[in-house]
């Protein structure tokens, strides 16, 4: 394991530690392959040399080995960088300087070239947004001269052979004296020219609807168009067109730069068949140049305007894409116009961005100072840390009573006191753990001992099938069920539920278990007192048939629970017992869920019985007797069964239990005991058993 380096240690053994790993690192690249291979190569490349230089070799070999020399060193550069970057980043010093690089430097250049690119988009769209509003200017400039020559005709009808004249005056208003070209064109209603300027055009387009006004494209170039028919009594049709020359580009382009206005992939330029193109055979381009940058800043900015446009021969509407060469500059004169006053006003339009720029380097000095002042908190981290590590090492060693000395008051001084803390917790933990482990042993003892104490041999009666399953929500249960043979014919079965959980309720379980049994005779008690009996010897003092009924019982086993067990603790409890050779069943349910018995006649409730059995001391049982037929089904279960909720906070309950035993009451009781388990856990779909689950079942086997 590297030796930890850090401020606290002496500046020899730094040193020497630095040179150590050094050493280490040239003597790991001089065995390494890729070192062997450069050797070899170049040897070959010298060899390859001389008969090159004689003329003896081709110039392809040397500068096949050559070039793979050159691959090789660099590839060893490479492993050098990557030797040097694990060792200068495993001293923890220089990973928090190079953290505080990611953290501090490195997002400043991210939001530089954020804002970088952000400027550069914002510029393009401003430029495209002035020659799209200095384009739509101009086409409503259009639409007013074609506007107002119309209704000046409509007021005049007398002044109609002077239309052209009225248009060319309001254009000398909208577009100054040399500039532009606009001209309107007459036409009859039938579309006929009806002006010498027309009969150049061929003729009016039959799209055209009164009232257009926008960009069009023609066989020749662009023009800004606008159409309306005059509404006099000769319905004359004028059309105002404003043609995009290269002269009329530069004044659009003046604030900008340089424009240019090329065809998109969406205007079909395809000849049709009588040989016409469809729309502008070149590329309209202003031809003022662009002026020169005026800063390191002044960077040449290329943007695109998509400008919609109406092709003259269809009518379609199409996108033209006007390509904008800019600068900064241009763009700032627009942006700060408001700024322009003085002497100079360019240099006045500046100051804003000069503003911005001090602001800039004002932040960039105070990242630097918080740089330094991050690299200077490193020493004290840092010691902190190897203080930290040394203790980590003691702790590893298994030497828990180590401290660390705190010498600061500050968070990490907080943290080396916690890991004090830590240790000694630690030191408590491990006596816990081991106490822990005690009691988890004694559960598993506890838990082996409650296993012997239910029935693992059903007992064997004709005419009878029975079977029980508990499955305990924890290590031990407090759910019971037993069963006790108590002659060829008779067996009881009893199934009860302590009230709490864990090893208290498994403890009153085992009592109830052995009282039970104690207070009833099974098949060798009977047996042991009949051979006794036989012999002249002293019969076993039994308790009678009277007495080991099943209200009888478990009126003494309510007052032996009552006495030895603390007022909280109770139990319900059904206890019954059959006889095989009458089909009968009498039973005592103390305060338990009724069990139920399905037939063919339906489902039969065993509902008598009273109090739940150790709560009060003087409790008296209702005995029920019921006559079982062939095939008939008795089912008795805990809580845990029909209380389990699905995600909706509805219980499974007892009638979705007992429509299942009816359903599934012919088939064999391991089935249905595996097809209500499987049910419940579905219903309740988490996979904890919040309670314990007991299930006891007995069929009378069909005649």
């Amino acid at each position: 394991m590297p030796t930890v380096e850090t401020q606290t240690g002496p500046p020899q053994a730094s040193a020497a530690h630095a040179r150590a790993r050094t050493r280490r690192m040239l003597l790991e690249l001089r065995h390494s392959w890729l070192f062997k291979l450069i050797l070899g190569v170049g040897a070959a490349t010298l060899a390859a040399a001389l008969p090159m230089a004689l003329g003896r070799a081709p110039w392809a070999w040397f500068g096949g080995l050559r070039f793979a020399l050159t691959v090789l060193i660099f590839l060893l550069i490479v492993r050098v960088v990557f030797l040097l970057a694990n060792e200068t980043l495993w001293l923890l010093r220089n990973r928090l300087i190079l953290a505080y690089v990611f953290m501090g430097v490195v997002p400043v250049l991210l939001i530089g070239g954020m804002l970088a690119i952000g400027a550069y988009m914002f510029y393009g769209q401003y430029a495209a947004y002035l020659l799209l509003n200095s384009l739509n200017e101009r086409t409503k400039n259009v639409g007013a001269v074609n506007t107002l020559t119309v209704r000046e005709l409509q007021l005049h009808p007398e002044r109609s052979s002077d239309g052209p004249l009225l248009s060319d005056y309001y254009a000398s208003y909208y577009f100054p004296r040399g500039y532009g070209g606009v001209h309107s064109y007459f036409f009859t209603p039938d579309g006929n020219p009806s002006s010498a300027g027309a009969r150049q055009l061929g003729g009016l387009s039959p799209w055209l609807k009164n009232g257009f006004v926008g960009v069009i494209a023609q066989a020749d170039g662009y023009a800004l168009a606008s159409f309306h028919t005059n509404s006099n009594a000769k319905g004359d049709q004028i059309l105002t067109l404003y043609p995009l020359s290269s002269r009329n580009l530069d004044q659009l382009a003046q604030p900008l730069g340089q424009v240019s206005m090329g065809l998109s992939g969406f205007v079909d330029l395809s000849p049709d068949r009588s040989g016409i193109t469809k729309g502008p055979a070149a590329v309209l381009a202003s031809t003022a140049p662009l002026p020169a940058r005026n800063s390191i800043f002044d960077i040449q900015i290329t943007t695109w305007a998509f400008i919609p446009v109406t092709d003259w021969s269809t009518g379609k509407s199409e996108t033209v894409i006007a390509t904008i060469t800019t600068r900064p500059s241009l763009l700032n004169n627009q942006l700060f116009a408001s700024f322009q006053s003085g002497p100079n006003p360019t240099a006045a339009s500046r100051w804003p961005l000069v503003l911005l720029g001090v602001i800039a380097v004002g932040f960039l000095i105070i990242e630097f100072f918080s740089f330094l002042a991050g690299i200077r908190l490193t020493r004290t981290i840092t010691g902190a840390v190897n203080d930290l590590y040394i203790g980590t090492e003691h702790i590893n060693r298994g030497e828990f009573d180590h401290r660390i000395p705190v010498r600061t008051r500050d968070q990490l001084a907080a943290l080396e006191i916690s890991f004090n803390t830590m240790t000694a917790s630690i030191q408590r933990l491990l006596v816990e753990q081991r106490e822990k482990q005690k009691l988890e042993n004694e559960l598993n003892i506890a838990h082996e001992v409650q296993t012997q104490l239910f029935p693992r041999i059903p007992p064997r009666v004709a005419g009878l099938e029975i079977q029980g399953r508990c499955l305990p929500a924890r290590v031990v249960s407090g759910d019971y069920y037993d069963f006790v043979q108590l002659g060829p014919e008779r067996v009881s079965l009893a199934l009860g539920d302590i009230s709490g959980k864990g090893i208290s309720a498994a403890l009153l379980m085992a009592t109830i278990v052995a009282a039970v049994r104690a207070y009833q005779p099974s098949q060798a008690d009977l047996a042991a007192g009949a051979v006794a009996g036989a012999g002249g010897g002293r019969r076993l003092a039994l308790p009678s048939e009277e007495e080991s009924r099943p209200a009888q019982l478990l009126a003494r086993l309510n007052h032996q629970l009552y006495h030895s067990t603390p007022p909280e603790k109770y139990a319900t409890l059904f206890y019954a017992v059959y006889d095989s050779e009458r089909r009968e069943l009498r039973y005592t349910n103390a305060g338990h869920l009724p069990p139920a018995v399905v037939g063919a006649h339906g489902v039969r409730r065993l509902e008598r019985g009273g109090m739940v059995v150790g709560l009060f001391e003087d409790v008296s049982f209702e005995e029920g007797v019921l006559r079982l037929e062939p095939g008939d089904l008795l089912a008795a279960w805990s809580d845990g069964i029909t209380e389990p909720e699905n995600e909706y906070g509805v219980e499974f309950g007892e009638e979705r239990l007992l429509h299942m035993l009816e359903a599934h009451r012919a088939r064999p009781l391991a089935e249905i005991f595996a097809t209500v388990l499987t049910a419940v856990h579905d219903w309740s779909g988490s996979g904890e058993q919040a309670d314990d689950i007991t299930l006891v079942l007995a069929r009378i086997a069909a005649a």
